[in-house]
């Protein structure tokens, strides 16, 4: 019994380091701690305007809306400062930090998803997204104070996803956009989504303007009904996706995508609401393409909440990351 006693000691600590290599591989040389103390490095250079605060690596990567850029440019010189709205999530799996914070710029407020990657303790990756004031798209900064408390809580251990499976409920969301379909994506029936600062489907309160006057009736639908309607059907695909930051402990995702508008569906024809037109929808009426950060609250294996920062780029623009396909 001993001799046994032995043997699996000895088996259980090769699977503790078998399990501490794969992890360290995977990038969890950087522990939530680390991640979330290189964010705020990060953005204390940037409101310094100091990149030389930061610790990266020989090849650091830095793209602003899809656009390469080293460390300095863009944001680096034209912000202000930070808002009051700040929320983290952190993958040390992946050793990625990811944020959505308000940031001061030039007398605006600008919302930004940002996303680090962290190797040996230096920053490899940073990829930022910004939607500004004045560009095609609606911006409500003056609505993000704080986070909403769900975004920032645990979920409860019986009630959480696997990192395979946020992953998977993830692109159920984009596949629904594409198929015009909401009864494919697990959308919580209380669930909404807030793109820029506004709350866009199951929306109690009356919603005017933006950028397709039409769409304010169809914001107070259910989210998967919503998606029912065919009124996304101007968005020809969602292209490329990456899945970065997966934070399983408070059950968030975020994705880097790509809506690609072709710019020759003028109207839709919805089941319930009739014909809505989209001339007065400029993401509809010609060629673009909108970046998207998109951060989902997944609980209870279901969407409880998205939170999208949407920027205007020209149509099939190169997210800097990888090679989109058709």
């Amino acid at each position: 019994m001993g001799a046994w006693r032995k043997i699996l000691g000895v088996l259980s600590a090769a699977a503790a380091v078998a399990f501490a290599g794969s992890a360290f591989a995977a990038g969890a040389d950087c522990p939530r701690a680390c991640l979330v103390k290189a964010m705020s490095q990060y953005l204390d250079a940037l409101v310094a305007h100091d990149p030389a605060r930061l610790k990266v690596t020989p090849d650091v990567r830095f793209t602003e809306d899809g656009a390469p850029m080293k460390l300095g440019d863009g944001l680096w010189a034209t912000n202000g400062g930070l808002g009051p709205f700040r929320l983290d999530f952190d993958d040390p799996r992946r050793g990625e930090a990811g944020a959505l914070v308000t940031v001061q710029e030039n007398g605006n407020i600008a919302l930004m998803a940002l996303r680090l990657k962290v190797v040996g303790g230096r920053i490899s990756q940073v990829e930022s997204v910004l939607a500004r004031k004045g560009e095609l798209q609606s911006l409500q900064t003056d609505l993000l104070q704080s986070p909403l408390p769900i975004f920032q809580e645990d979920v409860p251990l019986q009630r959480r996803s696997s990192r395979a499976e946020l992953e998977k409920i993830t692109n159920l969301y984009f596949d629904a956009i594409e198929q015009a379909d909401g009864s494919i994506v697990p959308f919580a029936r209380d669930g909404f989504r807030i793109e820029n600062g506004t709350r866009t489907c199951n929306n109690p309160e009356p919603v005017t303007g933006g950028a397709n006057p039409d769409f304010a009736r169809l914001r107070g639908m259910p989210c998967a009904d919503q998606l029912s309607t065919k009124i996304f059907t101007y968005i020809k695909s969602v292209s490329p996706r990456r899945i970065e930051v997966v934070d399983m402990d408070k059950g968030l995702a975020i994705a880097f995508v790509r809506f690609q508008h072709p710019g020759n569906v003028l109207f839709v024809d919805t089941p319930a609401n009739g014909r809505v037109s989209q001339e007065r929808n400029p993401w509809a009426i010609r060629p673009t393409s909108a970046l998207i950060a998109e951060l989902f609250k997944i609980e209870d294996h279901k969407i409880q909440r998205v939170m999208a920062v949407i920027t205007n780029v020209p149509y099939r623009m190169p997210t800097g990351w990888e090679t989109p396909r058709p």
